[in-house]
């Protein structure tokens, strides 16, 4: 087989593995701390919730989103063109009248012109106004018009992340209380719990239900790390002006952000569920 045809098998796996592995954790997650809780709270609940909710938004924006083609424009450039002619005819020295310029790029794969700024996505396999980038994890590009529920989503992770690890940390403690007074030596305690060398432990320990909880416990702490930081990460360069589209940058407000009922936005996703707002009159989807 050849290498690129193996990097492309590989990344066709990968991409329709990381969705579903992402789930099934989640859901594991939700059962152990549901479990080691012994009851279903109402705000784990919520959490819960608007991780999914704000991650089906990305996911049905990615999908519905379909970038403006030249063939639903081509009349109005063709009367441009035929009206350019007739004024070069009449006085090749003078400008037209009415002038009105588009940018297109040709998509090799799609075979279509598109109109600026688009990119390609060689996952989804379709073009996207205004992308940033492909998440393997949720299984959708994420684009201006689903920006603001995928920060909800970092931010709803991390939040239900530091549910898990108050619920799981004192449970874990009660468990491995015998091996951390055995030890002494805090660093030691350190090095035999924290990830990865947790998870080798596991693989090899009798006791391995106590390497499971602290495997599970440092997995949750990093991802809370990583979605916290990268959530901030994003909503800072788009309101600062420093989140990049295809090479467009611009500033951008609560409401461009999270949609057109903004703030709402954070108890339930309705740009994401209901529809999507229009940005600039074009490239989008339907107005909410």
């Amino acid at each position: 087989m050849p290498r690129s045809q193996y990097i492309k098998t590989c990344l066709k796996i990968v991409k329709q593995l990381c969705p579903l592995v992402t789930l099934m954790s989640t859901v594991f997650v939700i059962a152990i701390t549901i479990y080691i809780n012994e009851k279903i709270s109402p705000v784990f609940v919520f959490l819960c919730m608007q991780v999914y909710l704000n991650w089906y938004s990305v996911y049905n924006i990615s999908c519905k989103s379909n970038p403006m083609k030249v063939k639903e424009i081509q009349n109005n450039l063709c009367s441009v063109i035929t009206q350019q002619r007739k004024v070069e005819q009449i006085n090749s020295t003078q400008l037209p009248t009415h002038n009105t310029t588009y940018k297109f790029w040709h998509c090799e794969k799609c075979q279509s012109y598109m109109c600026k700024p688009t990119q390609h996505c060689v996952f989804c396999k379709k073009c996207f106004h205004f992308k940033d980038h492909h998440c393997f994890f949720l299984g959708a590009c994420i684009l201006r018009q689903n920006m603001g529920n995928f920060i909800l989503f970092c931010f709803y992770t991390s939040l239900t992340c530091l549910y898990s690890l108050c619920v799981l940390g004192p449970y874990m403690y009660e468990n491995i209380n015998h091996i951390v007074k055995s030890d002494a030596d805090y660093f030691n305690i350190f090095l035999n719990f924290g990830f990865p060398i947790a998870l080798a432990r596991l693989l090899r320990s009798r006791d391995s239900s106590s390497i499971l909880l602290v495997t599970i416990f440092d997995t949750l702490m990093s991802i809370l790390c990583i979605c916290l930081v990268f959530g901030i990460w994003k909503l800072h360069n788009c309101l600062t002006g420093k989140q990049r589209y295809v090479n467009v940058t611009g500033r951008q407000n609560l409401k461009e952000i999270f949609g057109s009922y903004g703030l709402s936005n954070i108890i339930f996703p309705y740009n994401g569920l209901v529809g999507t707002r229009d940005i600039n009159g074009k490239y989008e989807l339907k107005e909410v």
